[in-house]
């Protein structure tokens, strides 16, 4: 399969992970107004900031492939702005390479966290619900953020700068 097509097939799933990150956070906001509005009336809900919590969790998590893949993550490069071309794909391409290795870390403990929720019985506190289940949440959107990362190194690696996203800065 060449690059061109992994990377499509990379962006469609990304982007359907980003929408349903969207609809995550959205039903967190909804649920947040509502909770608001029942405490207004004496009725607080409970256990509200655990389905926030988890709601949020889930969309951070769904953006991060779409967000690899663009190259949106912050970048600080006031001292190799100035340095020649070739240094700054060099350094951009170990940069992408330290971090594919970092998600790759993050979602090994994020697996490893669950299979221990699960494995201890861990519950919330105030739903009394299982923990495990916020790690099977985020478990698919973190493995392709994974994929992503070290499909963005391989790209680098092989001297290919990934596409300009529209409506990003270059």
């Amino acid at each position: 399969m060449r690059l061109e097509s992994l990377r499509a097939r990379l962006d469609a799933l990304s982007r359907l992970a980003a929408l349903l990150g969207g609809l995550a956070l959205s039903a967190a906001a909804l649920f947040t107004v509502g909770a608001v509005v029942a405490a207004a009336f004496g009725a607080p809900v409970l256990g509200d900031s655990e389905v926030v919590e988890l709601a949020a969790g889930v969309a951070v998590t769904c953006f991060m492939p779409v967000c690899q893949l663009a190259g949106g993550h912050i970048a600080v490069t006031a001292f190799t702005d100035r340095a020649p071309a070739r240094v700054r794909r060099v350094l951009e391409t170990v940069a992408a390479g330290l971090f594919a290795v970092v998600v790759l870390v993050l979602v090994w403990r994020m697996a490893q966290g669950g299979i221990d929720a699960y494995s201890r019985g861990r519950i919330s506190m105030f739903l009394q619900a299982p923990q495990w289940w916020g790690y099977a949440a985020v478990a698919a959107p973190a493995a392709l953020w994974a994929v992503c990362a070290v499909f963005v190194f391989v790209e680098r690696l092989l001297g290919r700068e990934p596409p300009p996203e529209e409506g990003m800065a270059a």
